[in-house]
């Protein structure tokens, strides 16, 4: 391996940033999402990190590790009630190892329940996983022990329509392609207009990659509850 990848992996040289996601109605910090950010940023990417650990098989443990990292370095015992955002990959949810690390984190942090969202991390180097019976099992699991899902990127990744109806997530976020040159483009606008009719208060909607005030006007405009992106604020830490 070359000393670049050592680096890539090396956890204690990652740093944990979080970016906010307002909600646009009452323009007010609705959560945060934990991402990374390391001294090597020019090379640095962390679809690199994984890709590397799922080469080296051991993707969940690096998953399990960032989690814990992002929740350590969040503070969640402030008063005010903003979520936390958390990507994982399905494979995750399928180890045999998954149920164990959720009641340990409980443990550990009892105050958590009901402030962390897991954003299914919709890769198609995982396409097969959302075929897997038990993965449905596994969001369950989630939601009983009091967590929030999201499908993330979709409209990009591997999610479908029939993933939204058959896991009932709690958010659905759209990826950034469909917030660029919103207020230009028509069928964006069409789109995003049906999908904010069908959620309800049981499913929430978040349009991520805001990047000018002409498309904010335009999500507001469209009445997107839940926003993300740098014109709304650059992930850093707390």
């Amino acid at each position: 391996m070359k000393n670049k990848d050592k680096d890539l992996v090396d956890m204690n040289k990652l740093e944990y940033v979080y970016q906010p996601l307002w909600n646009i109605t009452n323009w007010r910090v609705y959560g945060y999402e934990g991402l990374l950010r390391t001294q090597l940023d020019e090379v640095f990417k962390p679809e690199d990190l994984f890709h590397q650990a799922r080469l080296e098989g051991t993707l969940f443990e690096i998953e399990i590790c960032l989690i814990k990292n992002y929740i350590s370095n969040y503070p969640l015992f402030r008063t005010k009630p903003e979520l936390l955002f958390l990507n994982i990959f399905p494979s995750s949810l399928l180890h045999p190892e998954f149920e164990c690390f959720i009641e340990e984190l409980l443990k550990e942090h009892p105050y958590i329940s009901g402030r962390i969202v897991f954003e299914i991390n919709e890769t198609m180097e995982e396409y097969h996983t959302w075929q897997v019976p038990e993965l449905k099992e596994k969001v369950s699991l989630l939601k009983e022990k009091g967590f929030y899902v999201a499908l993330d990127d979709v409209g990009k990744g591997a999610a479908s329509l029939q993933n939204i109806v058959e896991y009932k997530p709690n958010y659905i976020k759209f990826d950034k392609y469909f917030s660029q040159e919103l207020a230009s483009n028509k069928e964006k606008q069409a789109l995003i207009s049906f999908f904010t009719d069908y959620c309800d208060e049981n499913m929430i909607f978040i349009l991520e990659g805001i990047e000018r005030d002409i498309d904010l006007a335009q999500a507001k405009l469209l009445n997107v509850p839940i926003a993300q992106g740098y014109l709304l604020g650059e992930p850093k830490q707390l």
